[in-house]
């Protein structure tokens, strides 16, 4: 699974395309949420359903468009729990279909070759279904900080400062 600090930044990095600093590193614990079921030591659980995600979004997205309060903010938020969705369908078995389909994992890679008449690239998609299972474990255990969640941990902070000093420096012009 991506780890905490891989979601978070990833968050962050999508909700700092339409909001400021504070807003998105606010919104970045959106990206957190659907791995609140730990708390019952479950992962990947229904809180990682697309069907159920939408359910829920769809009548809080009518509310605060009805309301019209902070709309792009709460379309921001279910994008990026969406997102999470997303990158966890990627690195293990995902119920984002429940209760419609099994759980999904979609292996991708692209093997290249060189030789001396050029490069070869080979691209290779797999989906493989599992049955959902949603039994309580002793323990959960996964990355709360892997080498990729630094190193896009960094990357992101630093994007992040240069955008405001970009930003400081032309409000002073």
């Amino acid at each position: 699974m991506p780890d905490l600090l891989t979601h978070y930044a990833s968050s962050v990095l999508v909700a700092r395309t339409r909001q400021g600093l504070k807003k998105s590193l606010l919104l970045g614990l959106v990206g957190l949420l659907p791995d609140i079921d730990i708390l019952l030591h479950v992962h990947r659980w229904v809180t990682h359903s697309f069907i159920l995600a939408i359910a829920v979004a769809t009548p809080l997205l009518t509310l605060t468009y009805k309301y019209r309060r902070s709309f792009e903010a709460a379309a921001l938020a279910a994008t990026i729990y969406l997102l999470h969705l997303v990158l966890d369908l990627f690195t293990g078995p995902t119920p984002i279909l429940y209760p419609l389909a099994d759980s999904l994992y979609i292996k991708l890679e692209v093997n290249g070759q060189y030789s001396d008449t050029g490069i070869a690239l080979t691209p290779r998609a797999t989906v493989e279904t599992w049955k959902p299972d949603f039994t309580p474990q002793p323990a959960v255990e996964g990355p709360i900080a892997s080498q990729a969640g630094i190193i896009l941990a960094i990357v992101t902070t630093l994007a992040l400062v240069l955008n405001h000093l970009s930003e400081k420096r032309r409000a002073k012009r």
